[in-house]
């Protein structure tokens, strides 16, 4: 099988963002996949022509088609394995987790360093909001969908993992959240994403960029 190439911007001590997600789905879908990098001097001309929302990622299959948006990539490469889920109810459920997700990283991505009446919005209203949702739901079952980890885990675990990395009030939160932060034991413990999160490791001990 011939792999999609995954285009993303290389952001220093970023791991992954958004693309961290969609390279977990491949995974999850057992689907290969190779990273393009590109860097700020040449992010506009990469993704002209490429991607109409000018943005990453974006991916370019073997046959030169380009998709986009990071939910219709992890459709693309998720559709018809466990990775996304086919039963409309699994579905709805998985949904609602990855746009919760979604809206989390979102928030959390909305407000500049410096903007401190924003930040303490975030971390009083929005961070609580949001954390305590994905803990009432995690309490509830091991996966978005179910028994199995699908593309909706992805956007949730990494949208926990971006805000805990960066955010005090989120790594204070995430101790006082069992359901959320089991779930993130457990999805980490995967086999096939925990395979994956030690080749992330090594690469990045080489290179903070990947």
């Amino acid at each position: 099988m011939q792999a999609d190439k995954l285009h993303y911007l290389k952001i220093p001590d970023g791991q992954g963002g958004r693309a961290e997600g969609v390279r977990m789905v491949y995974v999850l879908a057992g689907k290969p996949y190779v990273d393009v990098f590109g860097t700020f001097e040449t992010a506009r001309a990469d993704v002209t022509g490429k991607n109409p929302y000018l943005q990453y990622p974006f991916v370019e299959t073997p046959s030169g088609e380009i998709i986009y948006q990071t939910l219709a990539i992890m459709h693309h490469a998720g559709h018809g394995t466990p990775a996304w889920p086919s039963a409309p109810a699994s579905l709805t459920r998985a949904l609602s987790v990855a746009l919760g997700g979604y809206d989390l990283y979102q928030a959390f991505g909305g407000f500049t360093a410096d903007d401190l009446a924003a930040k303490k919005k975030f971390e009083e209203r929005r961070l609580p909001q949001y954390f305590g949702a994905l803990d009432e739901i995690y309490a509830s079952r091991d996966f978005a969908a179910g028994s199995a980890p699908c593309f909706a885990d992805c956007i949730a675990r990494e949208a926990v993992a971006w805000c805990v990395r960066r955010n005090d009030a989120a790594r204070a939160l995430l101790e006082q959240k069992p359901g959320l932060a089991a779930f993130q034991r457990r999805f980490d413990a995967f086999p096939a994403i925990a395979a994956f999160l030690d080749r992330q490791a090594a690469a990045r001990a080489a290179d903070n960029g990947v």
